[in-house]
């Protein structure tokens, strides 16, 4: 797997620190299969839950590569949500209602002590502002992903971001992931 080695080490650091937000463009999409189940593998062999929140096209084979590298009881700590469900459960993208529904599906894991990372396919349908509405999202998931000290990755189709959405992206996540490298963004105060 192209980054296994540098998500193992970066994520260990990550918990240590008691979490991170971090941002992923994606550009490749065979890459970017590689990089989510490199990112769930490391997090249970690291002994973490992993929720991941992925549409119903990328899921089987996401689901289908962990098979091959996980065991059943493994697989029991991978948590799999549709991503049109999550972002829509309640009609509209509505950044307040997604984070409601985020921390009553990991609190009970929480409650238990259980380290936590997610990845998270951020999709929308017809939004009328997106780039507030996603903005908006993204400041609420960064509190909340420091409250609950996890480890947090919000993915984007590259192509489809506006470019007056990126700015905000960056600004709401601590570190930058590619297809083939992760970092830490610069603040400026």
């Amino acid at each position: 797997m192209y980054l296994k080695q540098k998500i193992d080490q970066f994520t260990k650091d990550l918990m240590q620190a008691e979490g991170g937000h971090i941002l992923y463009y994606i550009h490749n999409q065979e890459r970017y299969l590689e990089n989510i189940v490199a990112y769930i593998v490391s997090g249970v062999e690291q002994g973490d839950r992993v929720f991941v929140i992925e549409n119903e096209r990328l899921s089987p084979a996401i689901i289908s590569k962990s098979k091959q590298l996980l065991s059943e009881e493994q697989l029991a700590k991978v948590h799999f949500i549709n991503n049109f469900d999550f972002y829509s459960l309640h009609g509209e993208f509505n950044s307040m209602k997604i984070t409601d529904y985020f921390s009553s599906i990991v609190n009970p894991y929480l409650e238990a002590e259980d380290s936590i990372r997610t990845w998270a396919h951020v999709e929308w349908g017809k939004v009328n502002d997106v780039i507030k509405t996603i903005g908006d999202y993204e400041m609420n998931a960064n509190k909340t992903v420091s409250e609950m000290g996890i480890i947090s990755v919000c993915a984007y189709d590259a192509e489809r971001v506006p470019e007056e959405l990126k700015e905000t992206l960056m600004i709401n996540h601590d570190f930058f992931m590619t297809d083939d490298d992760i970092f830490e963004l610069s603040k400026t105060e």
